[in-house]
């Protein structure tokens, strides 16, 4: 008869353990599968973070890339500039060279004929290819050309020598005239260089010009040019004085 109260109460609690232990079971479930959504929420986050900082990442790369493009294409233009100029520049240089070339061909064909035509005589000898004279007042212009018939050796060195015949006082006379500064402002303009300007020292040809100074009262009809070596005459030539209108 005691029994039957022990037993209830022992249904009674099993009854409330199994209440309350169903209850902490789903309690436990639930927690598990929230702990599982945010994991995963949490996973999803981070991945999606490494995703933008990877993004960033190629973006800095690019824009880095594009740079380093932008400055090479700037170099190349630069570069690009400086290779046309100096190909004009070249160009520029080979057709300068080229005239000149073809100038000193020409130069050398007409040296060529005018050597035939006028044979400049032994090796050696000296000529005066050209004697040009005109009178301004009391000064004589002058301009000579002498050629010399030798290679590339040892220079003729000399002195030009001007004798003027004309009259003086009623009497014709014969004088040595001596250089002078001429009215022109790039004539010789000191002594010195002067006296220097009947000087000669060449290979194979050689120009003058310059002044010579008349005696007041000469009246010049003929100026005779003289080529010294020393004191010997290697060559002479005489031109017409044109008197002054």
């Amino acid at each position: 008869m005691t029994e039957a109260p022990d037993s209830n109460r022992r249904n009674a609690l099993r009854t409330r353990f199994s209440g309350a232990g169903g209850g902490i079971i789903l309690a436990l479930l639930a927690g598990i599968v929230l702990g599982g959504g945010g994991l995963w929420a949490y996973q999803t986050v981070i991945q999606q973070d490494l995703r933008t900082d990877r993004i960033e990442l190629a973006l800095q790369d690019l824009s880095r890339s594009q740079e380093s493009l932008r400055q090479m294409q700037t170099q190349f233009e630069v570069l690009r500039g400086q290779l046309v100029l100096e190909e004009s520049t070249r160009k520029g240089l080979e057709k300068s060279l080229q005239s000149t070339q073809d100038d000193l061909a020409r130069t050398r064909e007409q040296l060529a004929f005018y050597e035939q035509l006028l044979p400049p005589g032994p090796s050696g000898s000296i000529s005066i290819r050209a004697l040009d004279v005109s009178q301004r007042g009391d000064l004589l212009g002058y301009k000579v050309l002498l050629q010399r018939n030798a290679t590339e050796g040892k220079a003729f060195s000399g002195s030009l020598q001007f004798q003027a015949t004309g009259r003086q006082d009623g009497k014709t006379v014969k004088i040595d005239l001596s250089p002078a500064v001429g009215p022109e402002p790039q004539a010789v303009q000191n002594t010195d260089e002067t006296s220097d300007s009947l000087a000669l020292n060449f290979n194979q040809f050689q120009r003058a010009m310059g002044w010579l100074a008349l005696p007041a009262g000469f009246e010049p009809v003929s100026l005779t040019l003289n080529i010294l070596e020393g004191n010997t005459i290697r060559v002479s030539r005489q031109a017409q004085i044109a008197q002054p209108d």
